[in-house]
């Protein structure tokens, strides 16, 4: 494959994982301001991306293998667009059910892009670049206009993305087929247990903080710093993933940050909600581990695989942000929730364990970046 075929396809993935999250990371910086949301409806809605997402990603390769990789992606895209304009339009049933399709949209994508990208930190570094735009540009759409025009500024991002799908010249190659059984159980619960975290932060970081008497501003601006502290984590983490031989003591070295900021937030939110910030958003290198592990599994490298341990692995979290929702609800506090997380991070460190060391024999998988042109066999290999 030519250097010029890999820099398009590099940049292209890049553009489209951008949009894999700024759905999720704006709606949390704009929950404690959208009108038509109250209690329930705000549980649901940071619960909401992870079952639509669950759901889309066990849907995908049924879709993919029906008219293709590049039309499946147009779908997932042109799906985001509409959605994410339509959910600020109307009252909180819109804004659920836009929520809902979107992160179907979403998840299309993002069963697809770790192979598409096969461990290229391309697709990590630009999932982590969407995560910090949505938390850090949100709050400030929302003071200069309305919670519904910020939020409806992602639709152009998912325009703008697929015009650049659009014209990929050629189409990118097929992910492999599955080749055998492969242990995944460890690994679907340790991304699930590492989305629940994930996703709270993206959720709730702001909440937590607000209610224990930090500025709008202030707290809007520290889930921002959250979501900037993970893109160096996003961009270094594959590499460390496929070089370190010891993956536990990686495992547990992600988790340890994550521990600091949500203790950090259970003892004294108010009094260093910066570092408390900075420290989960450090944490989230764990994501770009499970999305690393996943496309390294060289064998099992399938879209099939990365359906199950996505696909069960946000329901999994879905229902683990929505127990510290009603826990939140229930008791009017966050330190019942806050515990909560605490456990939920020895379980993402010991899934970790098992995960990496149920190991099974790799074997070469040709590069799926691959841009087939018309008349040609596609190419193999980097």
């Amino acid at each position: 494959m030519s250097r010029a075929t890999t820099t398009v396809s590099t940049v292209v993935i890049f553009i489209l994982a951008i949009n894999l999250r700024p759905a999720v990371t704006s709606l949390g910086a704009a929950l404690p301001d959208i009108s038509v949301a109250g209690d329930l409806v705000a549980a649901v809605l940071v619960a909401l991306p992870l079952w639509a997402i669950g759901l889309g990603g066990w849907a995908t390769p049924w879709l993919c293998a029906r008219v293709g990789t590049h039309r499946t992606v147009t779908v997932a895209l042109v799906g985001l667009v509409l959605s994410l304009a339509g959910r600020v339009l109307g009252g909180s049933a819109e804004l659920l059910v836009g929520t809902a399709l979107a992160c179907l949209s979403i998840a299309v994508l993002g069963t697809m892009l770790p192979l598409l990208a096969r461990g290229s930190a391309a697709f990590t570094f630009g999932l982590g670049l969407g995560s910090t735009a949505g938390a850090l540009v949100t709050p400030t759409a929302i003071m200069s206009s309305s919670w519904r025009v910020a939020l409806g500024l992602w639709a152009t991002a998912a325009l703008l993305a697929q015009q650049v799908w659009r014209r990929t010249p050629g189409e990118f190659a097929s992910p492999p087929a599955a080749t055998g059984a492969t242990p995944a159980a460890a690994l679907t619960i340790h991304f699930g247990l590492i989305s629940t975290v994930t996703f709270l932060v993206m959720g709730w970081l702001p909440g937590i903080l607000r209610d224990a008497g930090v500025p709008p501003t202030t707290a809007g601006a520290c889930l921002a710093l959250s979501m900037a502290m993970g893109l160096p984590m996003m961009c270094l983490v594959p590499g460390w993933t496929r070089r370190w031989r010891n993956r536990t003591l990686l495992v547990i070295a992600l988790a340890t940050p994550n521990v600091i900021g949500v203790t950090g937030l259970l003892v004294a939110p108010a009094a260093a909600p910066w570092l408390w910030a900075a420290a989960t958003g450090t944490g989230m290198g764990s994501l770009a581990f499970a999305l690393t592990t996943i496309s390294l599994r060289s064998k099992d490298s399938s879209l099939a695989l990365s359906a199950v341990v996505q696909g069960v692995g946000y329901v999994i979290a879905g229902f683990g942000v929505l127990a510290c929702g009603w826990l939140h609800t229930y008791t009017g506090t966050w330190q019942t929730p806050l515990l909560l997380v605490l456990a939920i991070l020895i379980g993402q460190v010991y899934s970790g364990h098992v995960a990496v060391s149920r190991r099974t024999p790799a074997s070469p998988v040709p590069h799926p970046l691959v841009v087939r042109r018309q008349g040609e066999v596609p190419e193999v290999g980097v």
